[in-house]
């Protein structure tokens, strides 16, 4: 079942026309005075439609149909939380989703399931990025870049001269010994960063070190100066690491 998608855009281009830039070269006040404009237009945009057609378009998100042993298929919680998604070029927030990590999907209530109990799958590739919390995830695209992971939705933990992403999977594990079927779910997690045009995996020291080869023994020595470690406290040492690395820590591995 699919929910009807009724055109949108022409009322988007309307509202977007209600403010134009006056200077053919802005200023930094221009700018953040054409900023205002449209975050305003945006919002009378999204109060004058109800529901949002634009919005609520994706297939109808289909329930697991069996029980599990242990664990859950979303993103750090069973339950709805509290996100945004920038969805076909339209920015909307203070949402209510969740992330299904075995099928890679964004799942919103639809505006009626207050009645009916109907949630909508967002439809991927009209997902830039989404949040949930504090977490920003950002669909990769980088098809033609011979370096770039399997396109789909990373976290985004930090970005600068370096980008650090973060991929978490799950997937389902049947289990048999006990001579029924037993479904539980196993977690994965993958450590990536971008720099310049080129990604490195980075889940072991040795990989680190390769992706920051341009300053190994530095990387090396702030590292052990700081009592890191990519075994048993990976995330934190490498969002550290990237930090260090654009000289955003004032402890620098040189002193």
């Amino acid at each position: 079942m699919r929910l009807l998608a009724i055109p949108y855009y022409s009322s988007l281009l309307f509202f977007c026309s209600l403010y134009t830039p006056t200077r053919a070269q802005p200023t930094a006040k221009d700018s953040l005075i054409t900023a205002n404009a449209y975050s305003n237009v945006l919002q009378v945009y999204h109060q004058y439609l109800t529901p949002e057609t634009g919005l609520y378009r994706g297939s109808e998100y289909v329930q697991y149909a069996y029980t599990l042993k242990t664990g859950h298929p979303y993103f750090d919680d069973i339950h709805m939380q509290k996100g945004s998604v920038f969805y076909a070029g339209i920015l909307y927030e203070n949402l209510k989703l969740f992330y299904d990590l075995i099928r890679e999907e964004v799942v919103i209530n639809s505006p009626y399931s207050a009645y009916d109990n109907y949630t909508i799958t967002l439809i991927n590739e009209q997902l830039d990025y989404f949040t949930i919390q504090n977490h920003l995830f950002i669909n990769l695209r980088d098809t033609l870049n011979p370096s770039a992971p399997h396109r789909g939705f990373y976290e985004q933990l930090y970005k600068d001269r370096i980008t650090l992403y973060k991929k978490e999977k799950k997937e389902i594990l049947e289990d048999l010994s006990s001579g029924q079927v037993e479904k539980s779910i196993v977690p994965s997690v993958f450590y990536y960063l971008k720099k310049g045009s080129v990604y490195y995996a980075v889940n072991n020291k040795r990989s680190l070190l390769q992706a920051l080869n341009d300053r190994r023994k530095e990387v090396r020595k702030f590292i052990r100066k700081n009592d890191l470690g990519i075994r048993h406290d990976k995330e934190n040492t490498l969002m550290k690491v990237a930090a260090w690395y654009n000289g955003e820590i004032s402890n620098m591995a040189n002193k």
